[in-house]
């Protein structure tokens, strides 16, 4: 017997950063297709937009913003607030990774991740807030690594930027309690997404494989949807790790 599974997104509104590629494009491609009205933010949408059924492209509002510009952040979400009347849910899924040793590290490099990957939810968290807690309802959620915890040779600024996450969403779910607002914290786990192969060597890849696997973006998609939808209504502040299952095969 199988138990499913679905979730109705009619007239919703959901925010995704990082929509032009890996778990961000995946999970604005299913919002539309279930009816949802999807503000789609990245620096570049090739990956988002290349082969999309035309019927959706209606339903993708894409907006080219790098979330590290505090005044491209604020532009556009002041446009975000004109123009919908309200926001369900929040993605914050952008993030930069470069593998490089601390001792070799350049101070702008540093800068560049943290500004990304931690100042940029920050950007983020700081216009959509108010807007849910006034609407009295919302989802957020963020992406932590894996590697916050168990770090890796030359991942020091990305993974001190997935830990900061985790301490700030978690502190933002305890602000917006009494709002009936969530956020909650995702670590999707090793997935075959730009962030991972394009830094990642053969040999990490292929230790990998061996072990925990490297899973497909869209395999995130039924957790998120959980996260963003009614269904997790009463969890807030929580850090979700994400494991493969059988129907989430990682690659070969």
């Amino acid at each position: 017997m199988t138990i499913s599974v679905s979730y109705k997104f009619d007239d919703a509104v959901v925010l995704i950063t990082g929509a032009g590629s890996g778990i961000g494009a995946a999970l604005a491609r299913h919002c539309a297709r279930e009816g949802a009205s999807v503000i789609a933010i990245d620096r570049a949408h090739d990956n988002l937009l290349r082969g999309l059924d035309p019927s959706l492209r209606g339903k993708i509002d894409v907006h080219q913003t790098d979330i590290s510009n505090e005044a491209a952040v604020t532009r556009l979400l002041d446009e975000v607030r004109r123009k919908y009347p309200r926001l369900d849910a929040a993605v914050l899924a952008a993030a930069i990774q470069v593998r490089t040793n601390v001792e070799d590290m350049s101070a702008n490099e540093w800068r560049q991740v943290i500004d990304t990957n931690l100042n940029g939810v920050f950007y983020c968290l700081h216009a959509i807030v108010p807007l849910m807690k006034a609407q009295r309802s919302g989802a957020i959620v963020a992406f932590t690594s894996g590697l916050a915890l168990t770090g890796w040779p030359g991942a020091s600024a990305y993974a001190a930027s997935k830990a900061a996450l985790i301490g700030m969403i978690k502190s933002v779910a305890q602000e917006l309690r009494n709002y009936n607002v969530r956020a909650n914290v995702l670590s999707p786990g090793v997935r075959a997404t730009p962030i991972f192969m394009d830094v990642s060597t053969e040999t990490e890849r292929e230790q990998y494989r061996n072990s925990i696997g490297i899973g497909e973006p869209e395999g995130v998609v039924p957790t998120l949807l959980y996260l963003i939808s009614d269904a997790s209504k009463n969890l807030t502040g929580a850090v979700l790790e994400h494991r493969f299952t059988p129907v989430d095969k990682p690659t070969q």
